[in-house]
């Protein structure tokens, strides 16, 4: 059997088959969950098409040993997304920090800058990539990242400098207006 028999038998037997195997994944898992595995279990015999049985009921348990096989794989998957959840549910709530000003303040220091200036802080800071993998992403050498993000950083302590003493000007003046 060739390739383009093997995949015009296959959808036939997806038509005669696809209640059949929704209705053994619906009885084995909830209905989202269900359609999911129905969708992979066609995609895996797809994939798969030129070891499709001959004999019709045969290809019928084929299909079914296949929908068994990927149910498992998203139960398990399923299991380790919980048992995750669990890990991080455990992990104690990061330390707030004291003063939110600072936090607003940097931000719109950031803010301030040039796009180029925000992604490339950003990259370094916020995604903590290496200067290589920051090359990588911006597609630039390492010199130029290092030049670029020591020029950066620059700017963002002269904005921050500059808002500071802002701040400070004015909660001075209204400390002394009370």
């Amino acid at each position: 059997m060739d390739a383009d028999e093997s995949s015009e038998r296959l959808e036939q037997l997806f038509r005669q088959t696809f209640r059949r195997v929704m209705a053994y994944c619906l009885r084995r898992t909830g209905d989202t969950a269900a359609h999911d595995a129905v969708a992979e279990v066609y995609a895996v015999a797809w994939r798969r098409r030129r070891h499709l049985p001959d004999d019709g009921e045969e290809a019928v348990l084929w299909l079914l040993g296949i929908a068994r096989r990927v149910l498992a794989n998203q139960a398990r998957s399923q299991r380790r997304w919980s048992r995750l959840l669990l890990r991080v549910a455990e992990q104690p709530d990061p330390p707030r920090r004291q003063e939110r000003d600072a936090d607003d303040e940097l931000l719109a220091a950031l803010e301030q800058g040039s796009a180029a200036d925000r992604e490339l802080l950003r990259l370094a800071y916020w995604d903590d990539l290496s200067r290589h993998e920051i090359a990588a992403v911006l597609g630039i050498s390492v010199g130029a990242v290092d030049t670029r993000l020591h020029r950066a950083r620059q700017r963002l302590k002269e904005r921050l400098a500059a808002s500071s003493s802002d701040l400070h000007a004015t909660k001075e003046k209204d400390h002394a207006e009370r």
